[in-house]
C-alpha cells in the first residue's frame, strides 16, 4: 500500500510478507545500499495492529524525528519505537522485533519519490524472494488478537468499554493501540 502524507515530503509504503527473512539486519542492510535514501524497517505481523495504526505509527515517528528532541538517532528505529510503542529500544524489538517465532513480517519503506519507494520494494521482494501482499495487514488471526492485546497491555474490561455498536474487535484494538503509540509523544 502506498501512502502520500501531507504532513511531509515523503511516501510511505507498507506491506506484509508470508515469510520472515533469516537476518533482519542484513536485509535492512541491502536495502539501504540498494536505495540509499529510503528508510525501511520490517516487523513482526502477528504482534502488530493493522494498516491503519502502522501509517499513524510512521506518522508520529516523522514528526518526532523532525522534531528538535526525537527518540532515537535514526529514522528507522524511531518508527520501530512508535509501532511498539515504546521509548526502548530493547523493548520495543522484544515486542514487535523479528524473532524465529515470526511467520509474516511486515515491510515498512519511506521515501521522497513513489520511484524510490517502487525500487526499495522490488528489491525487498527479490531480497525475501516472495511478493509482497497487502490483505495480510488487515488480516487478524485468533492468535494476532491476543499478542497485539498482551503487548499493548489492552484489557477485556478496556476493550468492551471502547467497543462500539457493530464494530469489529481488531478495530477497537488498533483504535487504542493507536492511543498507546500516541502517548510517546506526550511522554517525551
Amino acid at each position: 500500500m502506498f501512502f502520500q502524507l501531507t504532513e511531509f515530503p515523503v511516501q510511505v509504503w507498507i506491506s506484509g510478507f508470508k515469510n520472515r527473512p533469516d537476518n533482519v539486519d542484513a536485509t535492512l542492510r541491502s536495502i539501504q545500499e540498494k536505495s540509499p535514501d529510503v528508510t525501511a524497517q520490517l516487523v513482526d505481523l502477528g504482534r502488530v495492529p493493522g494498516s491503519r495504526y502502522m501509517l499513524l505509527a510512521v506518522l508520529n515517528a516523522l514528526k518526532s524525528f523532525h522534531s528538535k528532541q526525537p527518540i532515537a538517532r535514526s529514522l528507522g528505529m524511531e518508527i520501530l519505537l512508535y509501532i511498539a510503542a515504546s521509548r526502548q529500544i530493547g523493548e520495543a524489538i522484544q515486542r514487535v522485533g523479528i524473532s524465529s517465532s515470526t511467520e509474516k513480517i511486515v515491510g515498512i519503506l519511506v521515501g521522497t519519490t513513489r520511484d524510490e519507494l517502487l525500487h526499495a520494494t522490488k528489491s525487498l521482494a527479490r531480497i525475501l524472494n516472495q511478493k509482497s501482499d497487502d490483505d495480510l495487514i488487515d488480516n487478524w488471526s485468533p492468535d494476532r488478537i491476543r499478542n497485539v492485546q498482551s503487548i499493548f497491555e489492552i484489557r477485556d474490561m478496556e476493550l468492551k468499554a471502547t467497543l462500539r455498536a457493530g464494530e469489529a474487535k481488531t478495530k477497537a484494538i488498533e483504535r487504542l493501540a493507536t492511543e498507546r503509540s500516541a502517548l510517546l509523544t506526550v511522554r517525551k
